[in-house]
């Protein structure tokens, strides 16, 4: 369900979180699994879900490649 996907890209990160602690936490902000989501969360609920998240990372950019480097 997404859940363990979840698990394991935050074991890459060095945490160890359960999947029921996982599966509470995106119900407690209204995240449904991923195939319910597909079918219930409308784009503006997302945007509003992840608006934080995604303001805070927006402006971190780093060029890694750039033509002119050739």
């Amino acid at each position: 369900m997404g859940y363990t996907r979840i698990q394991g890209a935050l074991a890459n990160l060095g945490h160890e979180v359960g999947r029921g602690t996982i599966a509470n936490i995106l119900r407690e902000y209204g995240v449904d699994p991923a195939p319910e989501r597909d079918k219930r969360m409308r784009w503006s609920t997302f945007l509003r879900t992840h608006l934080e998240c995604m303001a805070a990372t927006d402006f971190f950019t780093v060029e890694v490649f750039s033509p002119e480097d050739w």
